[in-house]
């Protein structure tokens, strides 16, 4: 038993030594966020016709560099979106201009508006999980204190929520560290560790019960 809450210990200093290095992270050099959340220049251009995506990615990045995307914007796909970290008037007109010659087309640059896309913050992100990770939460707690009643305690339950908000900071941690783009991965990725929190706190508490149990049976037994 001492060895087995030696290793939690051992376990939980780590964990909040990584989650301390990765707040210190996140206050002096914030977030690295994918490019579509880091804010920059975009456009929009009207091909009118059905166009290979790879050619207005090389156009792109001929243009304006690495740090560019390309997404096809109608159902019918004659419709692009450049988005990349800056644009200037001459790059919009230089990349019309390919397009124009790649596909036949007399394309004005003018009617591709460069827009300002703003940074989007890390809360905007998470935000539309929250609420619902709050009140599964509650589920979970309230299905364990009805199957749980007399079997649990507070200690129990205090460690499930712990364990759930220390899944998230460490996640947040690793990729203020690891510097790891925050952008569409990152929702799947909260819920993936949610999930695993979920799962170990249920598994800890069914071993809680039976080792419960089995000490009860055993107190019987040397009763009678």
């Amino acid at each position: 038993m001492k060895k087995t809450n030696k290793k939690a210990l051992i376990i939980f200093a780590i964990v909040v030594a990584v989650i301390a290095i990765g707040a210190i992270i996140a206050i002096v050099k914030g977030f690295n966020f994918d490019l579509l959340y880091a804010g920059g220049k975009r456009i929009e251009v009207d091909i009118g016709k059905q166009f290979e995506i790879k050619d207005i990615e090389a156009i792109t990045k001929e243009i304006v560099g690495e740090n560019s995307c390309v997404q096809t914007v109608e159902i019918y796909k004659e419709s692009v979106s450049i988005f990349a970290q800056d644009m200037t008037e001459e790059q919009r007109n230089n990349i019309i201009t390919k397009i124009n010659e790649k596909y036949g087309l007399e394309l004005k640059a003018e009617e591709s508006e460069i827009i300002n896309v703003p940074h989007t913050r890390l809360r905007d992100i998470i935000k539309p999980c929250i609420v619902p990770l709050v009140i599964a939460t509650i589920i979970v707690l309230i299905y364990i204190g009805i199957k749980y009643i007399r079997k649990t305690n507070a200690e129990i339950l205090l460690e499930a929520i712990i364990v759930i908000i220390l899944g998230q900071a460490l996640l947040f941690s690793i990729l203020a560290i690891t510097r790891i783009p925050v952008g569409k991965l990152t929702i799947p990725m909260i819920l993936s560790v949610y999930i695993l929190s979920t799962t170990f706190c249920t598994a800890r508490l069914e071993k809680y019960v039976q080792e419960k149990e089995k000490e009860e049976e055993k107190n019987k037994t040397e009763e009678k």
